[in-house]
């Protein structure tokens, strides 16, 4: 069994705009109940611990199945129009409460806060009574909402439903920053081969550098390159209309209908930028993932690098999250595998050829040039960056020749010459053959050993 989601826009009227607000009102209603009943736990429990009580004593964390039972014990008082909405509206909410206080238990996020309609997302989830048709789908309590436009996707999916390979799971509603409505349609699909069964495609290994210049390059770790993204430019190329309707927004009066449309408009600017760079990506890592088993990128810490006010816009316009998003599931769905690097791994200081690092190298450097005397290796910077990522992963999967030739140390013998190998040789005369090494502190400038 597989999941999947199909995004619509759909078509609504006047009447039904504001039913499907009444309903994200609901599910905010619903939150902000639940976030009250947490505070309020949350300032016993440190009232309790004020007064010496020791912890396995004091009151405990209320979880979503707690919060469900005193949401029923008390609806009537709380919403008593509760009966015009899905039951499901209420209890994601509660659920949506319950995990956003888990994590910031667990140091994730901060502490959950009252949402207000006019700074929350209008949305709402239900997963009962729903059907799909064409140009059509059903919701509970709400009835049927015209679809604005077919696509491929949606036909597919009602096919599968039509010969029961495929089941509705529950629909998101969300009114986006262009003004449209969306359904998210999330379903379980029956796979035609099971997870363990699928064979992953022959490509090899790669890494995929994200850059500015280039907003992905892709190269083996023989430093052959494979693939290049170009620099998206997106939100850039748009920047002087939406600095326009900016200024628009800001003359108009708070909380005016004439603010509204400035809003919208201004919202409509930037999905049309999301969906040029969303569709790039697309068509991208869908024919990498569909090429390659194994796909090894780096782990960026990409709010770090925003900091930089001058780079800040280039960074953002890329959409370097989501690329790793999409490579994620897709590789999966293909039966492939995603291997992310350590952060400290200095995939673009490092040479391809020796494995020697720099300790410095500059942004407006374009070509690597290796440090090393006796190695004088060349190549594109960010060709080098990614010959090193895949010489990562096929180090974590044991398939580089430093980790199937180790142990022959013959001067006749097949390792008896260097290894041309990006990993530069990451490992001891103590691994075996079948062994995984992983890269030690990859990122230092610490000497390593070389397969000789």
């Amino acid at each position: 069994m597989t999941h999947g989601a199909v995004r619509v826009r759909l078509d609504v009227t006047d009447v039904q705009a504001g039913m499907l607000l009444r309903a994200a009102g609901a599910r905010r209603k619903a939150w902000n109940w639940a976030v009250a009943k947490i505070k309020a736990n949350a300032d016993q429990w440190a009232a309790e611990a004020s007064y010496g009580i020791e912890r396995p004593d004091r009151v405990r964390p209320l979880t979503f199945f707690t919060l469900a039972k005193m949401w029923t014990a008390e609806k009537t008082d709380v919403a008593p129009w509760f009966d015009a909405h899905s039951t499901w509206a209420f209890r994601y909410a509660l659920r949506d409460a319950a995990n956003a206080h888990q994590a910031f238990l667990s140091g994730k996020r901060r502490f959950p806060r009252f949402k207000s309609r006019h700074r929350d997302r209008a949305r709402f989830t239900v997963r009962d009574g729903l059907r799909l048709e064409a140009g059509r789908v059903r919701l509970a309590k709400y009835g049927w909402v015209r679809i604005a436009a077919a696509c491929p996707q949606q036909a597919k999916l009602r096919r599968l439903l039509r010969r029961g390979n495929a089941s509705l799971q529950h629909i998101t509603v969300t009114r986006h920053s262009d003004g449209h409505w969306y359904a998210t349609i999330t379903f379980d699909r029956q796979a035609r081969v099971p997870a363990e069964q699928r064979t992953a495609p022959d490509g090899p290994v790669v890494g995929v550098d994200r850059g500015m210049k280039t907003a992905a390059v892709v190269a083996t770790s023989s430093g052959e390159l494979v693939a290049e993204l170009l620099a998206s430019r997106a939100l850039r190329d748009r920047l002087r209309q939406v600095r326009h309707l900016q200024r628009a927004v800001s003359r108009t009066e708070k909380r005016s209908a004439n603010r509204r449309k400035a809003v919208a408009r201004l919202g409509r600017a930037h999905t049309k930028a999301a969906a040029v760079r969303a569709n790039a990506l697309h068509a991208f890592t869908a024919m990498l993932s569909r090429e390659h088993g194994v796909v090894v990128v780096e782990d960026l810490a990409t709010k770090n690098m925003m900091a930089n006010g001058r780079l800040a816009a280039a960074i953002g316009d890329q959409g370097w999250a989501e690329l790793a998003r999409q490579l994620t599931y897709k590789t999966a769905r293909h039966g492939g595998q995603i291997i992310v690097a350590d952060r400290w791994f200095a995939s673009s200081k490092t040479c391809s050829a020796c494995g020697a690092v720099r300790p410095k190298l500059t942004l407006a450097e374009r070509t690597f040039h290796c440090g090393n005397d006796s190695c004088g290796h060349m190549a594109d910077r960010d060709v080098n960056a990614a010959a090193n990522l895949a010489a990562w992963g096929e180090h974590t999967l044991g398939s580089c020749p430093c980790v199937t030739q180790d142990g022959d140390r013959h001067p006749g013998g097949p390792s008896a010459e260097r290894a041309r190998h990006a990993c530069g040789g990451w490992v001891s005369a103590a691994v075996s053959q079948a062994a995984a090494v992983l890269p030690g502190e990859a990122g230092t400038s610490r000497s390593r050993v070389s397969v000789a």
